[in-house]
């Protein structure tokens, strides 16, 4: 069963039209915050649907471009699998891997989605093995997690951890 509008309100409706498509411009902290992740780490934070995904993906999208690696950690695997399908629209599935405590497809693919935990499993094995995690950008998603009680302390692990 699909709702319908008010049979008053189509003729309303029926005038508003279709919204015209506008050329996207990044917003001034979007543009300063890429250039500070050029330059050294950086910590974006702004509130929920101001753009931080976009700062990521042209993060993520200049790394590539030159041949490096890049690993995207979220605390959930609800969020993990949705990230996985939507860099693998923007940067071809072939070019995205995932790794879950469930799901491992192609690891080797120069973009890598994985929960946190994952993540820091991984820099502990490298560390443990003389190796380094072979990866040109890090981004932690949902870092507000750094103050959770019980998971913060993977945060900081990683933190750590990173080169």
């Amino acid at each position: 069963m699909r709702p319908e509008a008010e049979p008053a309100m189509k003729p309303v409706f029926a005038k508003i039209g279709k919204p015209v498509a506008a050329k996207f411009r990044p917003d001034p902290f979007q543009l300063a915050s890429l250039e500070a992740i050029r330059d050294a780490d950086c910590l974006v934070m702004a509130p929920t649907g101001s753009g931080k995904t976009w700062i990521a993906e042209e993060a993520i999208r200049s790394v590539f471009q030159k041949g490096g690696r890049c690993w995207y950690a979220s605390p959930l695997k609800a969020l993990t699998n949705a990230k996985w399908v939507e860099f693998g629209n923007h940067f071809d599935p072939a070019n995205v891997g995932i790794v879950t405590g469930d799901t491992k497809e192609n690891t080797d693919a120069p973009i890598i989605v994985g929960t946190t935990e994952i993540l820091r499993n991984q820099l502990y094995d490298a560390m443990h093995s003389g190796e380094n995690l072979n990866c040109d950008l890090v981004i932690l998603d949902e870092a507000h997690f750094l103050g959770d009680l019980d998971r913060g302390v993977v945060w900081e692990e990683i933190m750590i951890y990173l080169p």
